[in-house]
């Protein structure tokens, strides 16, 4: 079975963006590297939208 066979929720666009954006943040908060959220939004978004245009598949 592949992974995202094994878990389809990961394939939608929001919730593999959401869990990527809180698990920088907390992880860098753990380690004392203040970053606004709002950056991590940007660069968590412009990194899916490269993958998107690679493979249009990715997110189907």
């Amino acid at each position: 079975m592949k992974f995202y066979e094994k878990y389809p929720i990961l394939k939608q666009k929001s919730f593999l963006s959401k869990v990527l954006i809180d698990t920088v943040y907390s992880t860098m908060a753990l380690e004392n590297q203040n970053v606004l959220k709002i950056k991590i939004i940007k660069i968590v978004d412009t990194i899916l939208k490269e993958r998107e245009l690679k493979d249009s598949a990715f997110f189907k």
